[in-house]
């Protein structure tokens, strides 16, 4: 049985992808869930897993090239379907007993006296041609004694077999999900191709087959598919966008698009089809960073890297979204999605090559200490093209810490799927008049959010600067590093 594996949805907005190494070789036999190819997508390297087990045949595109969504990859001889298919055909004869000829016409049509030899390579044989089987062993009935007519569904062990197979084997490469979810899935009975994901683009969690499977006998729907239904109007908003025509000077150089930049401008102008506003407020940061001066080095010690004011921010940013949940939320044509998980995404620039944001999942859950690390972590590997299609899924809010580039103030853009982004501005020192109307050097820092405004208004935006504002100013001045 033949089953061709095509380049799955690896992402929202993603449109293409990069073949970077075959990690199975033609000939090869293959395991479900065996990793086949690594393939590099808008911003990270992913490995596709075999979604079926059999020999790899035939690949189809090989090392380094582009292609887009939905290319045939690599073309499989699948062992497991022969035995499927296999079992369904002795049911056959049963029938076969009373009209033999519509059961030996479908494999081979001058030996309809011979069903028992006939049917045994049948299932096997369905696979080439598993669309039009019905046809092939419904269209000799016509031809016979009138009888078989009124019988014609009988070759239906036939498809079955075929359909059995399909159904013990589904075309997982356009489900997005985790080898380890998979396997999950399998263990369990579970058809992730049934399952709506709730992470990025449709992607399929854990918590998606564990709900999926406590909940399999509830007719009740996971919100996710509001979700997914939303997107591809977003996508087409994006259609429209034509080129302006750009002047040709002496001189110019064209520089093709890299894979991330192209990504980054989908994304961008998906993000942008969405009405933004933006609110910016001042944060006195003096007491804090005379704080972390004084913690600072016992963390350093303890942890071999410096405690960052962007850990304070990120905490703030967090007690902010406890403290006004509907920031919290994404916009869909049926309503808005309500968040409980508080996943923050870090905006990471990569110099030239553009900009990545890996997202720290269950930012609620951590110490300050537990921040810093998580922070550490996806920068470093985001630098050294580490991260994974996880690190980039699920994010619920975004954190854009423009400091350490020197900005005073800039206007964030909110990304797909989510209601706002906070940016946090360079501390500096500046001259400001204390509420005792003296004039005193403090450090002083912007925070920007950039909001959708069909999700957030004015005032909600302008109530979470303020609790992030507050908690820097009094609570982050004290708060437990660990």
């Amino acid at each position: 049985m033949a089953f061709e594996l095509k380049m799955p949805k690896l992402g929202e907005s993603v449109t293409e992808g990069t073949i970077g190494k075959w990690l199975k070789q033609p000939g090869d036999k293959v395991n479900k869930y065996d990793l086949l190819v690594e393939v590099q997508t808008d911003k990270v390297n992913t490995e596709i897993p075999s979604p079926v087990a059999g020999t790899l045949k035939e690949v189809k595109v090989e090392e380094g090239q582009t292609v887009p969504i939905g290319t045939l990859l690599a073309v499989f001889d699948t062992a497991d379907g022969e035995a499927t298919a296999q079992p369904s055909a002795p049911a056959a004869p049963q029938r076969a007993s009373q009209q033999p000829q519509p059961q030996a016409a479908a494999p081979q049509a001058p030996k309809p006296s011979q069903p028992g030899g006939a049917q045994a390579p049948q299932g096997p044989g369905a696979p080439a041609g598993r669309g039009p089987s019905a046809p092939e062993g419904a269209a000799p009935a016509p031809t016979r004694a009138a009888p078989p007519p009124p019988q014609s569904p009988s070759p239906a062990p036939q498809p079955s077999a075929a359909a059995t197979a399909t159904a013990e084997r589904p075309d997982l490469s356009d489900v997005r999900a985790t080898p380890a979810v998979r396997k999950l899935a399998s263990e369990q009975g579970v058809d992730i191709s049934q399952i709506e994901g709730t992470g990025l683009g449709g992607r399929v969690s854990r918590k998606d087959v564990e709900d999926f499977i406590a909940q399999r006998q509830s007719s009740r729907q996971q919100p996710a598919t509001r979700v997914v239904q939303a997107q591809p109007q977003a996508q087409s908003q994006s259609a429209p966008v034509r080129q302006a025509p750009v002047p040709s000077l002496s001189g110019d150089e064209l520089v093709p698009l890299s894979q991330m930049r192209r990504a980054i401008a989908n994304n961008m102008v998906q993000a942008w089809s969405a009405p933004h506003a933006h609110a910016v407020m001042e944060v006195d940061m003096t007491d804090l960073m005379r704080y972390r001066e004084r913690v600072r080095g016992e963390f350093q010690e303890r942890e071999g890297f410096d405690l960052s004011p962007a850990a304070f921010i990120a905490k703030a940013v967090v007690e902010a979204l406890r403290t006004v949940p509907s920031v919290n939320s994404s916009w869909t044509d049926q309503g808005l999605i309500r968040h409980r998980e508080l996943n923050l995404g870090y905006a990471v620039a990569l110099g030239e090559d553009g900009l990545i944001v890996p997202v720290i999942k269950d930012a609620d859950g951590k110490s300050l200490a537990g921040l810093m690390r998580s922070i550490r972590d996806v920068v470093d590997r985001a630098k050294a093209r580490r991260l994974t299609l996880d690190d980039l899924s699920g994010g619920t809010f975004t954190l854009n810490n423009t400091g350490p580039l020197g900005t005073v103030v800039s206007s964030p853009i909110v990304p797909p799927g989510q209601a706002a982004i906070l940016s946090s501005e360079s501390i500096r020192k500046r001259l400001v008049v204390t509420d005792e109307d003296a004039i005193a050097i403090r450090q002083m820092m912007n925070i920007v959010i950039g909001f959708d405004h069909r999700v957030v208004d004015g005032s909600t935006a302008a109530r979470f600067l303020t609790a992030v504002r507050d908690w820097l100013q009094t609570t982050g001045t004290s708060v437990p590093v660990y």
